[in-house]
């Protein structure tokens, strides 16, 4: 039995209900990187999320019951919209912005301590 992507969701815990309700309906999903994620949840979102996963023969299935499933009451969106893409668009414009405020102060750092040695001398 070999495995295939039947999605990619920014969350672990969303990555998780829908697992469970692809199981629900009879289909083996499984969500992977769950360890590395619980890390580095910052590098799973940049990677497009976890990767839910289920047997080749059954993705076909897979996608079409989370469409059903976000079409139902409470989740209807455009056929090209994601759920998932939605929350992940806005989340990843401020963890660019920190990750620049942070690349600046590590970067930046070394520099500034040895131009404050250099004045000083």
């Amino acid at each position: 039995m070999s495995l295939a992507v039947v999605t990619r969701i920014p969350s672990l815990a969303e990555a998780q209900i829908a697992a469970g309700a692809l199981r629900s309906g009879g289909i083996q999903a499984v969500v992977f990187d769950t360890a590395f994620g619980g890390m580095e949840a910052p590098v799973i979102e940049g990677l497009g999320g976890y990767r839910l996963m289920a047997p080749e023969e059954e993705v076909v299935e897979a996608r079409a019951s989370l469409k059903a499933l976000r079409s139902s009451a409470g989740l209807a969106l455009d056929d090209y919209e994601s759920p998932w893409e939605t929350s992940r668009a806005g989340r990843s414009r401020w963890q660019s912005k920190g990750m620049r405020v942070v690349a600046a102060l590590f970067l930046g750092a070394p520099f500034l301590a040895w131009l404050a040695f250099r004045l000083l001398r």
